[in-house]
C-alpha cells in the first residue's frame, strides 16, 4: 500500500527536515547568545547509513562542538584523514559541505574519536538530505546538517570551544516540554481548493485539532491548543481549547470549533500553538509549540504547501524511487460532489536531475485519469488502483533548464468533471535520471486518520502504491481548474506562455501568429474580475500593464472570435 522511503535515492531542491517525524531535535545549551533549537536534518539506518535512529530514546548526544582539521587548504572538509584528532576525540566534530561524499566526512571524523558529526551546509537556504555514499554504512555515531547560516552564527563560538550541543531524542530532557509535530496536526483537507467547489461553509470548513506532548519529566496542567486563521493581516478566528492535564510521556488529542465562512477567497494562514497552561510555567523547548499550515482558495488543488507570493505549491524535495529505470508515475487524488461545475485545464508540477545537472532536452507527462475501482477510503481492504481510464494528457518539454521550478502543463484538451467522480492528477517520467517535486513540509497522517481518503499515489514497475512514498511525502503535482463552459468539443485551445512573470509593471504574453479581435478577462484568485476588455491581436506580443493590479495571482482568459482560447496564470509581485 506504501512505498516506503527507504526506497528513496535522492533528496534535491530546499531540503527536507527528517527530524519533522519524530521528536528529535538539535539544541544549542551553551552560550546562552545562541541557546536554542535550531533547524536540521539527520541521517539513520532507513538512509543507508550505520548512524543510529535517533529517534529512539537513549541514542542523543551532548557535548563541546569543534572543527576537523584534514591538513589541507580546505581544512574543515574532513575530506582526508583528519590531523587534529586530538582536538576531535570525545567531541562533536563540525565539517563543512563540500569536495567529497557526507559518508567519508562522517567516516574520517568518527575514525578521529568525535561522538558526532555536525555538517554546515555550504549554500544558502535549508539544510537538506544526505546520501550515504560509498561510507555512510559504515558510519555509527549521529550525523546532521545544519544551515549555512546557522553554522555562520555560530562560528566564533565554535573555534573559542563555547558551543554545547544536545542532538537527539528529546524526551525527558527538558522538565517543562510540550509540544506537537507535523503528523499530529490535523490540518485542513487540502492545502488549496478551487473556489468553484469551496463557494460557503456547506461545501468546505477547516477542523482543526492536534496531539500534543507532554515530552518533559514534569507532569503539567492546564495544556491548551491554540488556532489563528489570518488573511492579510486580517485575523478572521481566533480559538483555544479547553485545558487538560497531560503526564510526562503522555499526550492528548485537543480540538477548538470549526473554522468556516459564508464565503471563500484567496489566501490563508492557519496557526496551531501549543501551551502549557497556568503556574508561570514556561516551555523550556519551544522549537516545537507553532506549526503554521496556508489554505488557498482560488483555481488550484493541491494538498502541498503553497507558496504565499506565487500562490503556487512549494517542491521542498524531489523524489525518484531507488532502483527505477524506465521512470515512474506520480499522482494527486481528487474528488468532489461538485466537481461538474469545474472543468480541469492541467496542472503544476517540478522535475530535476542528481547533483544539480539541468533538465533541459528532458519531458514529463500530465495524464489525467478517472479512477473507477469501487472502494470506501484508505481502510477499505478493497482499495486498489487498477480500473483507470485516461480522459486528457499533455507534456511538457524542457528548452531550458527549469530545475525544481513548478511549471504549467496544460492537457491537450480541458475536461468537465463528473461530481463525485474519483480521478487521478498525474506527472509521468520515462527514465530514472528525473526526480519529480514532493512537499516534504505535511505530514498527513492525522488528516488520512481523519478522513480515510488518498493523497499522494504512486506507481514504480507496474506496482501501485495508494500511500505513495508516505504521508509526511506528498506529491506537489496540483491540476488547475477553469468554469465547466471552456471546455467545448470543438475548443482550440492555445497555448501561450507570458512573461516576465512574476511581474511587477507589465506582462507581455507572445502571440504566436494569432491575430484578429479578441476578449481578455483577468480574474484575481477569489473570483472577481479586474480586467475585462476587447483587444485587438495584431503583431508578435500582446502588452498588458499591471499597474493596475494590487500584489497577487491572476488568471488570465485569452478568447478569440474564432473559438480559439488560452487561459494562464500571472503573479502580480512589487
Amino acid at each position: 500500500m506504501e512505498m516506503k522511503k527507504t526506497l528513496l535515492a535522492l533528496v534535491l531542491g530546499l531540503g527536507v527536515v527528517t527530524a519533522a517525524t519524530a521528536q528529535v531535535i538539535t539544541y544549542v545549551e551553551e552560550p546562552p547568545g545562541l541557546m536554542g533549537g535550531y533547524d536540521f536534518t539527520w541521517v539513520g539506518p532507513d538512509d543507508g547509513w550505520g548512524s543510529p535512529d535517533l529517534s529512539i530514546p537513549g541514542t542523543s548526544v551532548t557535548d563541546t562542538l569543534a572543527f576537523v582539521s584534514d591538513g589541507t587548504v580546505g581544512d574543515s572538509l574532513g575530506c582526508n584523514a583528519l590531523v587534529n584528532g586530538v582536538d576531535v576525540a570525545g567531541k562533536i566534530a563540525v565539517v563543512y559541505r563540500g569536495s567529497c561524499e557526507f559518508g567519508t566526512k562522517a567516516l574520517n571524523a568518527e575514525n578521529a574519536g568525535a561522538v558526532a558529526v555536525v555538517i554546515i551546509n555550504n549554500v544558502a537556504g535549508a539544510p537538506v538530505g544526505m546520501g550515504a555514499g560509498a561510507d555512510g554504512a559504515a558510519v555509527s555515531i549521529p550525523v546532521i546538517m545544519i544551515s549555512q547560516s546557522d553554522g555562520a552564527l555560530m562560528k566564533s563560538e565554535i573555534d573559542a570551544g563555547n558551543v554545547i550541543m544536545f542532538i537527539g531524542n528529546k524526551a525527558g530532557f527538558f522538565g517543562d516540554d510540550v509540544g506537537m509535530f507535523p503528523q499530529d496536526i490535523l490540518m485542513s483537507e487540502y492545502t488549496a481548493k478551487p473556489a468553484a467547489i469551496a463557494q460557503n461553509d456547506t461545501e468546505f470548513n477547516v477542523m482543526p485539532g492536534a496531539w500534543v506532548h507532554n515530552y518533559g519529566s514534569n507532569d503539567q496542567v492546564g495544556i491548551t491548543l491554540n488556532v489563528v486563521v489570518d488573511q492579510g493581516g486580517t485575523e478572521l478566528y481566533n480559538e483555544t481549547s479547553a485545558g487538560v492535564d497531560i503526564l510526562s510521556g503522555d499526550s492528548a488529542f485537543l480540538t477548538v470549533p470549526t473554522f468556516s465562512q459564508s464565503t471563500y477567497g484567496g489566501f490563508y494562514t492557519i496557526t496551531y500553538t501549543s501551551g502549557i497552561g497556568g503556574g508561570g510555567i514556561v516551555d523550556e523547548f519551544e522549537g516545537d509549540n507553532e506549526f503554521v499550515t496556508t489554505l488557498l482558495i482560488d483555481s488550484l488543488w493541491s494538498y502541498a504547501d503553497i507558496d504565499p507570493v506565487t500562490e503556487l505549491p512549494i517542491p521542498t524535495a524531489h523524489f525518484r524511487p531507488s532502483g527505477n529505470t524506465t521512470g515512474f508515475t506520480t499522482c494527486t487524488h481528487f474528488r468532489d460532489p461538485n466537481a461538474s461545475r469545474m472543468a480541469a485545464l492541467g496542472l503544476y508540477s517540478s522535475a530535476s536531475k542528481s547533483a544539480g545537472d539541468s533538465v533541459t532536452g528532458e519531458f514529463i507527462e500530465a495524464t489525467l485519469y478517472e479512477w473507477n475501482d469501487v472502494f470506501t477510503g484508505l481502510s477499505d481492504p478493497n482499495i486498489q488502483v487498477l480500473d483507470i481510464n485516461a480522459v486528457a494528457t499533455g507534456e511538457y518539454n524542457y528548452v531550458t533548464d527549469e530545475s525544481s521550478q513548478m511549471v504549467y502543463i496544460p492537457f491537450d484538451d480541458p475536461v468537465v468533471l463528473v461530481d463525485d467522480q474519483r480521478y487521478l492528477f498525474c506527472v509521468t517520467t520515462f527514465n530514472d535520471l528525473l526526480f519529480v517535486g514532493f512537499d516534504s513540509y505535511y505530514d498527513y497522517d492525522e488528516n488520512t486518520t481523519m478522513y480515510d481518503q488518498p493523497v499522494s499515489i504512486t506507481e514504480n514497475g507496474g506496482s501501485w502504491f495508494v500511500l505513495g512514498f508516505g504521508t509526511d511525502v506528498t506529491c506537489a503535482v496540483s491540476p488547475m481548474f477553469g468554469a465547466a463552459d471552456v471546455s467545448v468539443n470543438d475548443l482550440d485551445r492555445v497555448d501561450l506562455t507570458p512573461y516576465p512573470n512574476p511581474t511587477a509593471q507589465e506582462v507581455r504574453i507572445p502571440l504566436k501568429g494569432l491575430n484578429g479581435n479578441a476578449e481578455l478577462t483577468v480574474r484575481d484568485m477569489a473570483g472577481k474580475v479586474v480586467l475585462d476588455q476587447d483587444v485587438t491581436l495584431g503583431g508578435e506580443v500582446l502588452v498588458v500593464n499591471a499597474d493596475r493590479f494590487q500584489n497577487g495571482t491572476y488568471l488570465f482568459d485569452l478568447r478569440l472570435r474564432d473559438g480559439k482560447r488560452s487561459t494562464f496564470r500571472v503573479v502580480v509581485t512589487r
